[in-house]
């Protein structure tokens, strides 16, 4: 009788440690499924980002590129609908655009500078490129473009002898002005030039 109790309490002590061990097993494995589903979570959510923040890197090169505009200060001088040309020359950058007069009067056109320095700074004797008195009839306009028949316009930084080019590789991002120092034919003292500039933004090309 003593015996078969101590063999049922064995066999009760046996029952309740498997249980024990089944519980803690049980116990691990929820914890173990738990951190996985925490890992899997969040780990999809990271890669989520990272992908939307490489794309975002990839594009942000298209998006924060400066437009191709030209945009004179001055009323009744304009680019039209004209975007200007920027591009890259042996090694120096040099604008291209068109100039409309909307003055209602003819305009003789002097000299003409680029330039990225700031538009303060300029001077009329840093080495800007003359015109020949260049004639822009009221209502008509003038393209200052590279070849033999029209002025070919080098943009510089820095007025000297000889003065600084700018220098921007293809694709690069071109911000500057490009100044005009003109007269009206009626101006009594033709020594006294007008000064007029367009802001200029773009992406340099190549040639």
């Amino acid at each position: 009788m003593y015996s078969n109790k101590i063999k049922k309490n064995n066999s009760l002590r046996g029952q309740a440690a498997i249980s024990l061990n089944d519980n803690s097993f049980k116990a691990r494995h929820l914890k173990g499924q738990a951190a996985m589903e925490y890992l899997m979570t969040y780990g999809w959510a990271i890669l989520v980002i990272v992908i939307v923040l490489a794309a975002l890197w990839f594009l942000s090169g298209q998006f924060f590129k400066p437009p191709e505009n030209c945009l004179f200060s001055q009323p009744g001088l304009s680019c039209g609908d004209t975007k200007p040309t920027i591009f890259n020359e042996g090694g120096v950058v040099k604008v291209s655009i068109q100039m409309f007069n909307q003055q209602g009067q003819n305009v003789k056109v002097h000299q003409v500078l680029c330039t990225n320095a700031a538009i303060g700074d300029v001077k009329r004797n840093w080495g800007t490129k003359f015109v020949s008195d260049l004639n822009v009839p009221a209502g008509g306009s003038v393209k200052f473009l590279t070849g033999s028949d029209s002025p070919t316009v080098d943009c510089i930084s820095k007025p000297g002898t000889p003065s600084t080019p700018v220098s921007i590789a293809v694709g690069g991002d071109f911000r500057g002005q490009f100044v005009v120092w003109y007269n009206f034919d009626n101006d009594v003292d033709q020594s006294v030039w007008r000064q007029a500039s367009a802001a200029i933004t773009g992406s340099v090309r190549e040639k």
